[in-house]
């Protein structure tokens, strides 16, 4: 309202003028040097308003524009900086989780071979002796009956080296078996090793992707919107522009007539 009742009352004003100027124009030897000159005045008029009109609405599309910017920024980094940190904690409680239940299947299988061992090996020891014992006893009955003091002196000798044999059979079987657990151990511990790294490795790469990604889609949203506000800004500049071209020729006219 307020720029309409400016543009008529500078459209009065100019008429007025030239109405008067015209008195004089025409009264004048050089008609065509006053309407220039009237032409001059009111043309920088109508330019004023025209600035006038236009100036605010620049101003706050800029102000706008550069909000609109900052804003995408701030979310685009606050974003990106949230996915990062709640990755990380599912990460590490993945893998903390993982480390909980191998160490607790480890201790608790550990304490069973613990408790275990003694009566295991007792059991052994039991029924080696068992067989030892009866084998022993076997030779001893034959030998009382059958033999002399020879045999009986043999079947010592063959007690002590039957004795010897086990204890050695014994020390090479604990020997190998010791051997086949730590074997064991290391490969399995290397294996470990190897997924550690190679599961680490996936996550990292899988969680810069994501990012990358985003990051992407971010910034092609931004240039949109950029090139969307542009377009919008020179239109109105275009319009403004043919609007106040087609003022000072109407203007013109009319005031000519």
């Amino acid at each position: 309202m307020m720029k309409a009742l400016k543009s008529k009352l500078a459209i009065g004003v100019i008429a007025t003028g030239l109405v008067a100027g015209m008195g004089t124009a025409f009264a004048a030897t050089d008609a065509g040097g006053q309407l220039q000159s009237w032409y001059s005045s009111a043309s920088a008029i109508t330019k004023g308003l025209i600035a006038g009109d236009v100036a605010s609405y620049v101003a706050a599309n800029k102000e706008k524009m550069v909000t609109d910017y900052k804003n995408i920024n701030n979310s685009a980094v606050n974003d990106v900086k949230t996915a990062g940190t709640t990755e990380t904690t599912r990460v590490q409680g993945s893998i903390n989780g993982q480390l909980n239940t191998y160490t607790a299947a480890i201790d608790n299988q550990n304490g069973s071979i613990k408790g275990s061992m003694p009566g295991e090996y007792d059991r052994f020891i039991n029924g080696t002796n068992a067989i030892n014992n009866g084998v022993v006893d076997g030779i001893g009955f034959v030998a009382k009956l059958d033999i002399t003091k020879d045999v009986n002196d043999q079947g010592k000798t063959s007690v002590n080296n039957l004795t010897t044999a086990v204890g050695t059979t014994q020390s090479q079987a604990a020997t190998a078996l010791t051997t086949k657990i730590e074997a064991t151990k290391t490969e399995l511990n290397t294996l470990l090793a190897a997924e550690r790294t190679a599961a680490s490795q996936e996550i990292k790469d899988n969680l810069a992707a994501k990012i990358a990604a985003k990051l992407a889609e971010l910034q092609a949203l931004a240039d949109s919107l950029e090139e969307a506000n542009k377009k919008g800004i020179n239109e109105k500049g275009v319009s403004l522009e043919a609007a106040g071209k087609t003022a000072l020729e109407n203007i013109v006219i009319n005031g000519l007539k």
